[in-house]
């Protein structure tokens, strides 16, 4: 990575004379953005650009050179990847398009170019991107013209899937007073994709924060588990977040688990922070600029008693406690102004105080005698002298926020061009909106205190207990007896049963496990079975089970004509318990997933569940569990007995382990799991093997 991101030599390739030649502009920007290195050009004719004779050939060019820069008709661009590797240029970034996102054709010469790379070992960035900017050295590729002025050397470096996306980031983050320090443009990844760059970036010493501008995620549990590790926080802006398919799927887990939900499963167990816009990426770049948040007490001080109470919301609405004054505290403070101005509560409201060099002091009183966790500073304020004074202020809160170690978030509220020139004169970040402040606060204390580790995907550490075997010895549907006891092997357990074909069978199975029983029919082809009559609920004597085994039969076979039906499983009522759902999928990216819900309603309706990335800590399936709104049902309400949280816990541990240490599982969902008050049983389940 060192030589695409500090060379000392450079050659852009595809340059002519003409004005509107886009590698020409590449020189351009190279020039304006101050790069030191040799820049060197090739074209189809002979010239000059700016100084710089254009060669017709790479083996024109003198032996050395670290980076080729190919802007050229995607045809052309295999021959040149070829004419590098002769004249050994290792490292080349194409910005040319037309390949893979183009058509099939180009897919086709992607892997030219990927082939030709691999024989040479030669590593690039692309194709289809506007490149690569590093603000250390100038170093600065893209073939839109940039403009120098509005960019900002800073911590932040950003890693795009689009280049009009990274450009609009160098600029919003510049504009913010941040700045950047390196950005790329990821095209295609048809070599280096995310995971290599990130790799780069996180033993950067130039680069303390980065912005990820995902469309698509290709190696999530990689990804994930490199930045889980990482000491950077990083801040993820995922695009792209329709549902992976909409075709029918198999089970309420595969409908349920887009894309998305597992995006975000993944980015909160490796405490990563997403972004939901521009905006929110910026004023969360701006959060992690400050030093960390390492808990939840919280102390708001405004100019405005309007401004106090929004920011009381929103500190309550991202889960920060509001840090209470004690006596001795408020005697100080009131000793610096006339005690009848202001209300000493938290939030503190300065409003009739116009002295700003007071607010320092009282922001400094607050922050050495209450040692809260954060303290947001919401500012309004005018132009002129107040302006003046404003800056001054921002100052003293850059000093006690460095000397402290304390977060100090400024909020400010003034005129447009105020506001915009107090972040171009000032490094220290500056908000525009409350809730944006705070919601910067709340990624930061949540990157501070949670686990921060994606455990590592080990299945030769997990036995698969001996009938394992047999249960996935073929590709296709385990029905409900198979699932069910794929499911005990690893320790969840479940309601008594038996697999019955005849009516003598279902008496002599129903007399061992007790009445009243259940009746499900058998068959790979329903996987709704009570759609279709597939179900017979609380049969209590054998009288009942005669009249009712014959019915299932038939009442199937007449609604679904040709269905095979392998059976009926037989299995003991349970009654009373609260139902849950336990799934699970191997997402072709991240991996296994264990999902979580409430049963009935609570899924079919409200969709009210949680996913995390297999295997699971018995923190991650605590967090599971809390994090479903329905929750609390488990723990009791007006009167009904709480159930069994370990029972559950443990279910969820199990369903890992399975997942974990049966790749062949595709999916599986235990639908429903009754939970009572001491234990709990699944009651049916389905799942799908591929070989």
């Amino acid at each position: 990575m060192d030589k695409i991101f500090y060379p000392d030599s450079i050659v852009v390739v595809g340059v002519s004379e003409r004005t509107d030649n886009l590698a020409t502009t590449i020189i351009s920007n190279l020039l304006a953005f101050g790069y030191e290195g040799d820049i060197h050009a090739v074209g189809l004719r002979s010239g000059e650009v700016h100084g710089i004779p254009i060669l017709t050939s790479l083996q024109s060019l003198p032996d050395g050179v670290d980076l080729a820069v190919v802007l050229t008709p995607a045809a052309t661009v295999p021959g040149l990847v070829e004419a590098c590797g002769q004249k050994g240029i290792s490292r080349v970034v194409i910005e040319s398009g037309g390949f893979a996102e183009f058509s099939e054709a180009g897919r086709e010469l992607e892997a030219q170019v990927r082939a030709v790379a691999r024989r040479w070992g030669i590593r690039f960035v692309g194709p289809n991107c506007i490149s690569v900017v590093n603000m250390e050295n100038g170093l600065c590729l893209p073939f839109t013209l940039l403009e120098k002025r509005s960019a900002r050397r800073g911590p932040v470096s950003v890693l795009a899937q689009s280049g009009g996306v990274s450009i609009t980031y160098l600029y919003l983050l510049s504009e913010a007073g941040l700045g950047v320090n390196k950005v790329v443009s990821m095209g295609n990844k048809a070599d280096l994709d995310e995971v290599d760059y990130l790799s780069f970036l996180l033993d950067d010493p130039g680069t303390e924060i980065v912005c990820l501008y995902l469309e698509s995620i290709e190696e999530g549990r990689r990804l994930m588990a490199l930045a889980a590790s990482s000491s950077k926080p990083i801040i993820v802006h995922k695009a792209n977040t329709g549902r992976a398919s909409a075709e029918i799927a198999f089970s309420h887990t595969a409908a349920l688990a887009n894309d998305d939900r597992i995006v975000n499963a993944a980015l909160g167990q490796a405490r990563l922070a997403r972004a939901t816009s521009f905006d929110d990426a910026v004023a969360l770049a701006q959060g992690f600029a400050l030093p960390p948040v390492r808990g939840r007490d919280l102390v708001i001080v405004a100019r405005s008693g309007g401004h106090a109470v929004v920011a009381a919301d929103a500190a309550e609405a991202n889960g920060f406690r509001l840090v209470p004054m004690p006596g001795d505290f408020l005697a100080e403070v009131q000793s610096m102004f006339r005690a009848d101005v202001i209300t000493l509560t938290n939030p503190l409201d300065l409003g009739a105080i116009f002295d700003f060099g007071l607010y320092g002091r009282i922001v400094e009183e607050c922050l050495r005698a209450l040692d809260p966790d954060a303290l947001l500073l919401v500012h309004t304020y005018s132009s002129g002298l107040e302006g003046e004074m404003s800056r001054a202020l921002v100052r003293r809160v850059q000093e006690l926020s460095h000397e402290l170690g304390k977060p100090v978030v400024l909020c400010a509220f003034a005129p447009q061009e105020e506001v915009e020139g107090l972040k171009q004169e000032t490094d220290y970040p500056v908000f525009t909106e409350i809730e944006a402040a705070v919601r910067a606060l709340a990624a930061s204390r949540d990157r501070c205190t949670g686990a921060g580790r994606l455990p590592s995907l080990s299945p030769a550490t997990l036995d698969r207990p001996g009938q394992v075997e047999r249960l996935l010895a073929h590709d296709g549907v385990l029905m409900a007896d198979a699932a069910l006891a794929l499911c005990a092997a690893f320790g969840i357990p479940a309601a008594p049963w038996a697999v019955v074909d005849s009516v003598e069978g279902a008496l002599t199975a129903a007399s061992r496990i007790g009445y009243p029983v259940a009746l499900k029919a058998l068959s790979a082809d329903l996987p709704h079975k009570s759609d279709v009559g597939g179900v017979v609920l609380d049969v209590d004597s054998p009288e009942a089970l005669r009249g009712a085994f014959p019915a299932l039969v038939a009442r199937v076979a007449e609604r679904v004509p040709g269905v095979r039906v392998e059976g009926v499983l037989l299995q003991r009522m349970l009654s009373g318990g609260r139902e849950v759902i336990l799934g699970g999928k191997r997402d072709p990216s991240f991996g296994p997933v264990v999902m979580f819900g409430l049963g009935g309603v609570y899924v079919e309706v409200f969709e009210d569940v949680a996913f995390r990335l297999a295997p699971l800590t018995r923190q991650a399936a605590e967090g599971m569990i809390a994090e479903v709104r329905g929750s609390r049902l488990l723990g009791g309400v007006r009167g009904e007995p709480a159930v069994d949280g370990e029972a559950v816990i443990e279910a969820l541990l199990a369903l890992s382990r399975l997942l974990v240490a049966c790749p062949e599982v595709v999916e599986i969902e235990v639908n429903p799991m009754l939970v009572f008050e001491r234990n709990g049983a699944a009651v049916d389940a389905r799942a799908v093997v591929r070989r």
